[in-house]
This record gives structure tokens, C-alpha cells and sequence, in this order.
């Protein structure tokens, strides 16, 4: 049942998508519980009101409308959010507060449920950060900007740093945790939401207070440095597509996932003129798809599952998206 679309069918419909999952994350919280609970005051972590005018309060979480975790750039800062958080806040948080199992494994199971049947599907089609970095892409081509291509050197390093990164913010997570940092564990608590980009972009689009910098004391101080540092990377990607997507650590939890077969990039090696236009249009610059000579999966870990590849294969039936066995899309 392998759908057929025009040329630029595919980023067509992703981009629909890609703002139908922003618009459902962002707004959905609003829509679920109403405004004026929204407009609440924010409560800190030990749940305590904050109300001190100017003071940048770092772990300030609004209530959301469903107590779920997904696998994407879902913000703890924002106002109202239809979700809990991301997938990395949600280890983080249980590591440092040591939740209850009958609490945190049911939420496990279920975001595990998530990457597994979808792998990185989530970082190219329902990622805010995703659809953000696209539209970078897109401003890149309105301004005539020339687009930048990493060397593979380049490349490596960004993966290895992306799960540098992961190790770290779990592992100060899980510091935070022991006794003897009782009297610093709010300050190193979450410490990835602490850096991501979205904690910034996240109050233009819901209307809270923004949280830029926070100077109290030489932990929060390193995190706004380094939040800061992130920010302006972020911006890389008006000249390299889907930089932030080479470092996010949320999608290196998903790419564990990525290769399952549930979700795939499937290839027919013998319709392969080894043109190389799939490698030329991969926002990630994969080239396990070009390389790969037989028949069978050729989806990398790195992969976003965008499509943009069998959109624009010019072989009909080289290359197909399957999901559970089925195809939904073939060039």
C-alpha cells in the first residue's frame, strides 16, 4: 500500500506535520486544561510559589495536560505544555529524586514503547527543535546563503560529542542524587534542561517569562554559560542543515532505537545507479544509504527518517520507507 506522492510531496507533508506536532505541544496544554490555569503561578520543585519580582528562578514548571515523556524537545519551562518533558528530562529527574518504581517504571515502559516503534522518526517529523533547524534551512536558501558540508572527521566529532553531552547530563543528574550534594541538588538537578535551546525558544511561543541567565552561585553560573554557548550553536545551523540535530543529546537516546526495523529505509542494490543524489539531499549527511550495495535496510543510527532520500532517489523502487514490514512510500 505504498503511497505515491509528487517530487516534493514528502517534505510537503512532513513540514505539515512538523507544525501540527508544534502547534498540539506547545498549545495543546492550553486548549486541554484552559488559559486561566495556565496563568497560575509557577511552582519550583519543592513547591513553593515563586513571586519574587526579577529573580530568574531556574526550576520554575508550569502543569501540563498529560503526565507523558516523548522522545523530542518537549520543554519543562513552558507555560502550560501538553507534556511532562522530554525523554532526557525524564531519566534525569528520576535519577536525581530516586523515584519509586511503581511511579517511574509504568512512564519507562511507555516512552520506551515511543522510540522503539519510531525510533529517530521523532527527531525529523515531531521535533520542535527539528522543524526550527528546517526552517533555518529554509531561511538559508531565501537569503542565498551557501550551505557549509561538514568533513567526515567534523562529523564523527559531532557524534561523539552529542553523546559526551548524554553521559553528562545524566551522570551529574545521578551526582546530584548522593547525600552529600543534598545542599546543591536543586542547583544541579535537570542539568541538560538547564543548557537546551528550547528552554530559551520555548517562552517566545507560550508567553512566560524569559529565562536566559542566572548568576546565583558558580554552578548556575557554568550552566549559563554553557546554555548560552548551546543557544549560539543552535544558529550554526543557518549554514549546516540540522546542525543542533548532530549534538542533541534527546536524539541520541532515539537513535539506540533507530535500527529495529520497525521504522526503515529499504533498498534495492540491483535499481541503484550510485548517483549519489541521496547523500547530496540528506540533511545528516548519511551515506550508509548510498553504500549500501545489496538489497535490504540501510537505515544509519544518525538517520532522521525526513524521506528526503527516497523523495528524491530518481529510480523508481530503489529506495522504500517501511514501517512494521509495510511500505508507505517508495521513490
Amino acid at each position: 500500500m505504498a503511497r505515491r506522492f509528487n517530487r516534493r510531496g514528502a517534505s510537503r507533508l512532513r513540514l505539515g506535520v512538523q507544525l501540527a506536532a508544534f502547534g498540539l505541544l506547545f498549545y495543546g496544554g492550553f486548549a486541554v486544561s484552559g488559559l486561566s490555569a495556565s496563568l497560575a503561578p509557577a511552582e519550583t520543585q519543592t513547591g513553593q510559589t515563586s513571586t519574587s519580582p526579577g529573580k530568574l528562578n531556574w526550576v520554575t514548571q508550569r502543569a501540563v495536560a498529560a503526565h507523558l515523556f516523548l522522545p523530542v524537545t518537549v520543554c519543562i519551562y513552558q507555560q502550560q505544555g501538553l507534556c511532562k518533558g522530554c525523554s532526557l528530562y525524564f531519566l534525569s529527574d528520576a535519577l536525581t529524586w530516586t523515584r519509586p518504581l511503581e511511579t517511574f517504571v509504568p512512564f519507562l515502559l511507555l516512552l520506551l514503547l515511543f522510540m522503539i516503534l519510531f525510533g529517530r522518526l521523532w527527531c525529523g517529523w515531531i521535533c520542535p527543535l527539528g522543524l526550527f533547524s528546517d526552517l533555518l534551512t529554509r531561511l538559508r536558501a531565501r537569503l542565498g546563503i551557501d550551505q557549509v558540508r561538514l568533513g567526515r572527521r567534523t562529523r564523527d566529532g559531532l557524534v561523539v560529542a552529542k553523546y559526551v553531552l548524554l553521559v553528562l547530563a545524566l551522570g551529574i543528574a545521578a551526582l546530584a542524587a548522593f547525600p552529600a550534594m543534598a545542599d546543591h541538588r536543586i542547583d544541579l538537578m535537570d542539568p541538560f534542561c538547564r543548557v537546551c535551546p528550547t528552554r530559551v525558544f520555548a517562552p517566545f511561543f507560550t508567553f512566560d517569562r524569559i529565562c536566559w541567565t542566572a548568576w546565583n552561585n558558580p554552578v548556575t553560573s557554568v550552566f549559563t554559560v554553557i546554555g548560552l554557548l548551546l543557544f549560539a550553536l543552535f544558529f550554526i545551523g543557518l549554514t549546516v542543515r540540522r546542525f543542533w540535530c548532530r549534538l542533541c543529546p534527546i536524539g541520541g537516546l532515539n537513535t539506540v532505537f533507530n535500527r529495529t526495523g520497525l521504522a526503515s529505509i529499504v533498498k534495492d542494490g540491483g535499481k541503484c545507479t550510485r548517483c549519489g543524489t541521496c547523500a547530496r539531499v540528506c540533511p545528516l549527511d548519511v551515506r550508509r544509504v548510498v553504500d549500501g550495495r545489496g538489497r535490504g535496510e540501510v537505515t544509519a543510527y544518525e538517520c532522521t527518517l525526513c524521506l528526503r532520500c527516497v523523495e528524491a532517489c530518481p529510480e523508481p523502487g530503489c529506495l522504500r520507507f517501511t514501517w512494521m514490514g509495510k511500505t508507505f512510500y517508495r521513490s
